[in-house]
């Protein structure tokens, strides 16, 4: 999809969280050990109509010196999902989804998630790596329109009390009342 470039380039918000698969299009913080649901919006362009566009879906956990794609995971289908056809000009947006997948736990309290759209017309940046090549991950979303990026704030709610007392373990926080 095409959006304006942003400084804050992970915050695409033609990406977005569902915590189940039903077609929504208001984005929900991701549930930390649970299946959660990404949409993406894809746009053209191009002037010429783009046919058999394939966007793939990934994760990973967020940190400095992430690598594409050693650092990543992929969502599931694992082969994508296709819009068969997208008008030009930005004439038509297209929904694809759900892509399945399960947030990472870690320490910055959200998951950083990339989808990638692609055609034979327009291929990637990521398709033209050969095998064992590698890039650093800021180079990939503000240098091509094709990739889109969101981090995802996490949420304890799939793993039921135990799950709640794990996240909060060694969690340090203050309560104050100013009041009698």
């Amino acid at each position: 999809g095409e959006y304006q470039y942003k400084y804050d380039h992970w915050n695409n918000t033609s990406v977005w969280n569902r915590n189940a698969a039903d077609g929504g299009t208001a984005h929900q913080l991701a549930i930390l050990g649970a299946t959660n649901y990404m949409y993406v919006k894809v746009k053209n362009r191009g002037a010429s109509a783009a046919a058999n566009v394939v966007v793939k879906g990934y994760h990973c956990l967020p940190g400095a010196g992430l690598v594409w794609p050693t650092d990543f995971t992929q969502m599931t289908p694992l082969a994508g999902l296709t819009a068969a056809s997208i008008g030009a000009n930005n004439t038509q947006e297209v929904t694809l989804g759900p892509f399945e997948w399960v947030p990472n736990t870690n320490a910055y309290g959200h998951d950083c998630v990339l989808m990638i759209a692609s055609t034979a017309g327009d291929p990637s940046n990521v398709d033209k790596l050969a095998a064992g090549e590698t890039i650093a991950e800021w180079r990939l979303v503000p240098n091509h329109n094709n990739i889109g990026q969101r981090n995802v704030t996490l949420v304890t709610g799939g793993e039921g009390l135990e799950g709640l007392i794990r996240a909060l373990h060694e969690h340090i926080f203050f309560v104050g009342n100013p009041f009698r």
